[in-house]
């Protein structure tokens, strides 16, 4: 009823012969590639108005009634906030439009591609500009020729002609062209030649064969008639670093140091050149190359010390060769950093005894301290410190706020692989970094209290595209103490006993994260964060079966009095966003994980290492922890954990208003299960010929609150497909009246996307 009456509207204030700009279409004879239709898109000369909501073109309308009488603050909103200038059909833009896909149709190489536009108006005053497409034959590359005068120059393209990007047989075109000449400069650059550069480097392009085949004939031109292109060699360095103008610049000025590698002036700076030496790749005598300074720009960017980072390079000439000296100029940041973080927190929670859910609200503050170069190693030393409160709704207390966690982590970070000299060495790796983690959270509520110790030591190792992370050792220890309540429910349930269970983990990890979005231009890209392998328990059980150590009364290992868990876990996170232009994006998720437990505890697996689906990041038809293993499903249930999960979602994301309000469709299907058989839970186990039955289904929407610095997040989800209802009857949907939607929808809110 709003889209009609806006359309209408609008109609009255144009004048005769003027159209709307309704959509955009281009039409491609067959076969075409998509990203040619993607890439024809981008050249619009005009586009249609944005909508004010979702499919409802308002804006226009909204415009020319605050341009309408007299001006007031009411009709500048109208016309500068929710209102829009119409985009009218204008010839002289469409005409533009069709060169520019005829020139980017010949750059790609369809020499004689035929571009035609068709404009149709709708309902009088609504148009569709359609562009024609002919794209007719394209020309391949064929045979590639090195024209090179400089021998030297010739041999090592000629060396490295297996990463060309001009294959024979692949389409011509100007960016793939562009890519080997970026490539070639690269490089001769990573092999001594510092002054090479494009100006140097062209193509001759024959499309004179009636095959359509064009052969390429690549051209190095040396510097002038009677001279070759020379090779540079790193010759010397000086290190500054600069305090003026800060709080830390006083004190006493430290002596110039003359290291093996460079000439160090530390001013008042407290820093070991060491650290320096130790990022620094621009080894002095080797061939200059680009990517040991761009390496060494970005480790010293990376060491979190330094606010500034400044290389200049200097050259001069002897003989046939170049040298380079380097001046390295650093500004330190401020060493002492406080910030002080005040949180709303909201939960959902089951009570253990009365088995009703509710939504939690609650406080909290965190405080966290640097201290910069604590050791004069580029060291990072950060405190936290986190103080929560909330409110559970199921507990029978005097106070408001009946739970309290608090948190104290401390972390060391220092800029390099401790006891692994090589990787800091290694050109390929953006940064090296070893941590030392600890950590102690005293949680308490109205069914139990807990005490957690952690602390591990984790090696990072950072390239472009991947962060690998490795912990070598990981201990932590649990102590939990249950109420009266829950000690009596627990004698006859045994997931409560392992749960609230005094526990040791003493273990190790392997991971990665991946993502080619930096070189994606933001269009496809993919994100995956792999936590390759994680193991724990058997150095212990290997050490005690060695030493012939007893085990309890229950037949396990122990240590400290306490047991210890051995399992295996591997999780797989994978993430595919395609983005269609800047108000529209799609995002589909795969997630499978399993945690295996064996040897000293073979029947369950710890608790924190489990999984579970529900919530806002996942199964939003659910509650969190709502659902599953399997279909397994009774009254008062508590257990809702597995050891496998699987979980597919995707998302299709829109902007609504003015960049900041934003909208969404989602899907999620997934689901837990345990890995072995139990009679007391049947149908919780993952078995290949009925698990697809088992996976939970749900769709709904939501919308978004985009601060750019974080995002707001409600999501009111549907349940579809309910595995806990008997076969037959687990698709839900009844009919789609207000009461059963009512009574179905489950509200989650989030803080960021949720994936």
């Amino acid at each position: 009823m709003v889209a009609g009456f806006s359309s209408c509207s609008v109609k009255k204030f144009l004048q005769p012969g003027q159209l709307i700009l309704n959509k955009n279409k281009i039409e491609i004879e067959r076969p075409y590639k998509k990203d040619t239709e993607r890439e024809l898109g981008q050249l619009y000369k005009q586009r249609p108005n944005s909508r004010l909501f979702l499919f409802i073109k308002t804006k226009p309308y909204f415009y020319f009634k605050g341009s309408q009488g007299e001006d007031s603050r009411f009709k500048r909103f109208q016309r500068n906030v929710l209102g829009e200038q119409a985009v009218l059909v204008d010839t002289t833009f469409i005409e533009s439009t069709r060169k520019s896909m005829k020139s980017y149709l010949s750059s790609i190489g369809y020499y004689y591609a035929d571009v035609t536009y068709d404009v149709k108006a709708k309902r009088k005053k609504y148009a569709t500009v359609t562009y024609k497409i002919k794209q007719n034959e394209q020309y391949k590359f064929g045979a590639y020729h090195l024209q090179i005068a400089d021998r030297n120059v010739y041999d090592i393209v000629k060396r490295n002609l297996n990463e060309s990007f001009v294959r024979i047989g692949n389409g011509l075109s100007n960016i793939t062209l562009e890519n080997e000449q970026s490539r070639i400069v690269n490089l001769l650059q990573n092999n001594g030649y510092y002054m090479m550069s494009k100006d140097y480097i062209d193509f001759d392009i024959d499309t004179t064969n009636r095959n359509y085949y064009a052969y390429v004939g690549l051209n190095i031109r040396n510097p002038d008639a009677l001279s070759l292109h020379r090779k540079y060699y790193n010759e010397s360095m000086t290190v500054e670093i600069d305090q003026s103008g800060t709080a830390e610049g006083a004190g006493r000025m430290k002596d110039t140091i003359e290291t093996s590698s460079f000439r160090y002036i530390p001013g008042r700076y407290e820093l070991n050149p060491l650290i320096l030496d130790r990022n620094i790749l621009l080894f002095k005598g080797n061939e200059f190359k680009q990517i040991a300074l761009s390496r060494t720009y970005s480790r010293l960017s990376d060491l979190g010390i330094f606010r500034f980072v400044n290389i200049q390079a200097q050259t001069h000439e002897h003989s046939d060769s170049g040298f380079v000296h380097y001046h390295v100029k650093l500004i330190p940041m401020v060493k002492y950093d406080y910030s002080i973080e005040p949180q709303a927190t909201t939960s959902d929670q089951t009570n253990a005894i009365s088995f009703q859910s509710g939504r939690n609200f609650g406080v909290a503050v965190e405080l966290k301290v640097i201290d910069r170069n604590v050791f004069r190693g580029a060291e990072m030393l950060q405190f936290s410190y986190r103080s929560a409160f909330e409110a559970q709704g199921g507990a029978r207390t005097t106070n408001f706020f009946n739970a309290t966690e608090q948190r104290l982590t401390a972390s060391l970070i220092m800029p390099r692989s401790l006891l692994l000299p090589r990787f800091d060495r290694n050109e390929k790796y953006l940064s090296t970094r070893t941590a030392f983690n600890i950590s102690g959270i005293y949680e308490v509520n109205y069914d139990y209290s807990r005490q957690i110790f952690t602390t591990n030591m984790t090696y990072q190792f950072n390239k472009k595209l991947v962060s690998f992370s490795v912990v070598p050792i990981e201990f932590s220890y649990i102590k939990s103490i249950m109420s009266d309540s829950l000690s009596r429910r627990s004698e006859s349930d045994i997931f409560l006993q392992n749960l609230f269970s005094n526990n040791v983990i003493l273990g190790s990890r392997v991971g990665l994260i991946y993502t080619n979005k930096p070189i994606a231009k933001g269009i496809h890209f993919v994100y995956l964060k792999w936590d390759i392998l994680e193991i724990a328990g058997n150095t212990l059980t290997q050490l005690k079966a060695l030493t012939n150590a007893d085990k309890d009364e229950n037949g396990e290992y122990t240590m400290f009095g306490v047991r210890y868990y051995q399992y295996a876990k591997s999780a797989f996170d994978f993430r595919f966003n395609s983005v269609y232009d800047h108000n529209n994006a799609s995002v589909y998720r795969l997630f499978a994980g399993a945690a295996v437990p064996y040897g000293n505890t073979p029947a369950f697996a710890p608790f924190e290492k489990r999984f579970f689906v529900g919530g806002a990041n996942d199964l939003r038809g659910w509650l969190p922890r709502s659902l599953g293993p399997g279909a397994f499903s009774e009254p008062n249930q508590l257990d809702y954990s597995g050891e496998i999960k699987l979980e597919f979602n995707a998302e299709y994301r829109f902007n609504v208003y003015h960049r900041w309000l934003e909208g969404a469709f989602f899907a999620d299907m997934g689901n837990i299960w345990t890995i072995q058989e139990s009679i007391s839970r049947p149908l919780a186990d993952f078995a290949i010929n009925r698990f697809y039955k088992e996976l939970a289904v749900d769709v709904g929407f939501g919308t978004r609150l985009n601060f750019e610095i974080f995002v707001i997040r409600f999501d009111f989800g549907i349940p579809l497909h309910d595995p806990t209802y008997p076969v037959g009857s687990r698709w839900i949907i009844s009919d789609f009246s207000g009461q059963w939607l009512a009574r179905n929808f489950i509200f989650n809110f989030g803080i960021g996307y949720p994936f």
